[in-house]
């Protein structure tokens, strides 16, 4: 042991003097004046005011403190494709007592299956409950995201869609909730966009004073927005032709054990005035209907029906085959017209309560043969037949959603969707636990590829996401550093992972799906390799060492820079109460999570 004089950089340029210090094996670090400030404070941009943005938002401004947080999106109201999506019959096919966040239940849903507009305004009600209206810049596109490594913040550009000037903000922390189904998908047919004298929309996009009564209509696309819109226009038009690529399975609900809704009721029950009153009046009666509810996504385990080619495949076949020929009124030859090829749950299956039985309607003509070309007075077949129409509607679906829609630049200069398009260095979305990316640090993203395990709800699944994003902001944001972003082995070991447990999935049989990157077996991009309790337990304690982590300067020379002066802020504000929060009331001690809560 050596006696030495060491006056750190730091401290030189403080003006403070240097100190005779005992060495030991090394030099002495001489710590900052100020105490500990584990709520250092930092921005957050989110893109997307879906009900990922939503939850982000309100969970990350209770879970980090001095958290700045801003959230763009191009809509002018919250709430994400239900903000979007205003075309007759849209609705939810998850029952509306778990399509909620589950800290916030709403205990007068008007149905057992929501309506869209139903479900934006529930969303709308929370930001304004929670006092972040004033966070949401909406009408604001963003435009590209780049990481700045000499600040260590993200630089995006932002439009105002209003006025169209562009600005620039910084955050220290970016969160992509963009949607996986958020740009509507227009279809490349000849003369659609430039040849056609009548409207043409996209059930993304429907506009407010579109009347469709009494008009010679074409519905192109039979997933589940064609699907819930068909039967709901069916009466009032003149006529739909409804042109169909591919086949699909019609369930009799979206999960077992739910109410299987059907063509007069695509709701389900009403909740009565008496219901509701006693969800308000008896909490243990409301906790145990969710509970109910909940348990129909719960009991969806990995057994086989999932599996390629098993018995429980087969088996549920034939009872979603019954229950099509039910609804087609027993009519075999119908059925054999719109019967899938492939496996049930290759693509999502859907309820689509009353389709099947409108496509009966004599109102209605159901066309497999491909278009060929769009005239000004409606469309041509590829067998000549010409169909003159009023309008065009097009149902067919989204842009790959498992990326962002803008460039997203990280510490090597390139643009993440390059990397992750097909034909790209990578070829698909290839994420870390389906939360991060390597090489783009500070950078998260929300329900996006492998973000979503079966047994839990969409709002579940994000506030778990959330809550993984809030401790790592946490992480950064009380210690000495300034980014971290997943090591090229971690995301590489995950993602074979993923592979192995969806080889012999039922995704892989031979339909075109969102679900996957490309048509036929491919990778699957949707799921979580696991259930929901699964991904809990994954997301609950982060591996750090998984992590590359990049020092603040000051930390340049010691790791616990962080440490200051040996105090901490919580003492200089003095708080009685958060002084002493390691005291509980009698009998509300629980010994298993004792200590271990962040803002002690």
């Amino acid at each position: 042991m050596t006696i030495t004089e060491f006056t750190p950089k730091a401290t030189s340029e403080a003006g403070l003097p240097a100190r005779t210090v005992v060495e030991h094996q090394g030099l002495c670090y001489f710590p900052k004046r100020e105490p500990w400030n584990r709520h250092r404070p930092v921005k957050v941009i989110i893109t997307g005011a879906g009900i990922g943005g939503i939850a982000c938002a309100i969970l990350i401004s209770h879970k980090v403190r001095n958290a700045t947080i801003q959230v763009y999106d191009r809509l002018s109201k919250v709430g994400g494709t239900w903000a979007a999506n205003v075309y007759p019959g849209v609705r939810c096919d998850v029952p509306s007592h778990s399509y909620q966040l589950s800290f916030e239940p709403n205990l007068d849903w008007s149905e057992y299956y929501p309506k869209g507009a139903e479900i934006q305004k529930y969303y709308e009600r929370v930001v304004a409950k929670y006092g972040l209206t004033e966070n949401f810049r909406l009408q604001h596109e963003v435009l590209k995201a780049e990481w700045q490594p000499n600040e260590s913040q993200w630089e995006v550009e932002v439009r105002d869609l209003r006025t169209g000037k562009i600005v620039v903000d910084h955050a220290d922390f970016f969160i992509s909730s963009q949607g996986r189904i958020s740009e509507p998908r227009i279809p490349s047919i000849p003369g659609l966009r430039d040849t056609f004298k009548g409207e043409v929309i996209h059930t993304a996009r429907w506009p407010k004073d579109f009347n469709h009564s009494r008009k010679r209509l074409a519905v192109i696309g039979n997933g589940a927005s064609g699907q819930q819109l068909i039967p709901n226009i069916i009466n009032d038009v003149a006529h739909i032709d409804h042109y169909v690529r591919s086949k699909t399975w019609v369930t009799p609900t979206f999960a077992a054990d739910l109410f299987s809704a059907k063509a007069g009721q695509p709701g389900g029950p009403r909740y009565s005035e008496e219901e509701r009153k006693k969800f308000h009046d008896d909490p243990q009666a409301y906790l145990e209907h969710r509970r109910k509810l909940e348990l129909a996504f719960h009991h969806q385990l990995r057994g086989g029906e999932d599996l390629l080619g098993s018995q429980a495949n087969e088996e549920l076949r034939s009872k979603i085959t019954q229950v099509m020929l039910e609804r087609l009124g027993g009519d075999e030859e119908w059925l054999a017209r719109v019967i899938p090829d492939y496996a049930p749950g290759c693509k999502r299956l859907t309820p689509a309560p009353g389709y099947l039985e409108s496509l009966k309607d004599p109102k209605l003509d159901y066309i497999t043969e491909g278009i060929s070309h769009v005239i000004e007075t409606g469309i041509v077949t590829k067998d000549g037949k010409v169909h003159e129409v009023d309008a065009i509607l097009t149902a067919t679906g989204f842009k790959q959603g498992f990326t962002t829609l803008f460039p997203v630049v990280g510490k090597d200069g390139v643009d993440l969707r390059d990397k992750w398009a097909p034909g790209g260095e990578i070829g698909y979305p290839e994420t870390y636990l389906g939360v991060m990316a390597p090489g783009y640090p500070n950078y998260f993203t929300v329900l996006q590829a492998q973000g979503n395990a079966r047994g839990g709800p969409a709002p579940l699944q994000i506030e778990l996401t959330a809550t993984y994003i809030a401790k790592c902001i946490r992480k950064v944001q009380s210690q000495s550093y300034v980014s971290l972003d997943p090591r090229e082995d971690a995301v590489r070991e995950f993602n074979d992972i993923v592979n192995g447990y969806f080889l012999n999935s039922v995704t892989n049989d031979k339909c075109t799906s969102w679900f996957k990157q490309g048509p036929g077996a491919a990778r699957v991009l949707i799921a979580w390799p696991g259930s929901y309790h699964h991904r809990a337990d994954t997301l609950r304690d982060p591996r750090w060492e998984d992590f590359e982590f990049k020092r603040s300067r000051d930390a340049r020379h010691n790791r616990f820079e962080f440490f200051g002066n040996g105090s901490t802020e919580k003492e200089k504000k003095g708080d009685h109460r958060e002084l002493t929060s390691y005291l509980k009331p009698v009998g509300d001690i629980d010994l298993a999570t004792l200590h271990e809560a962040w803002n002690e």
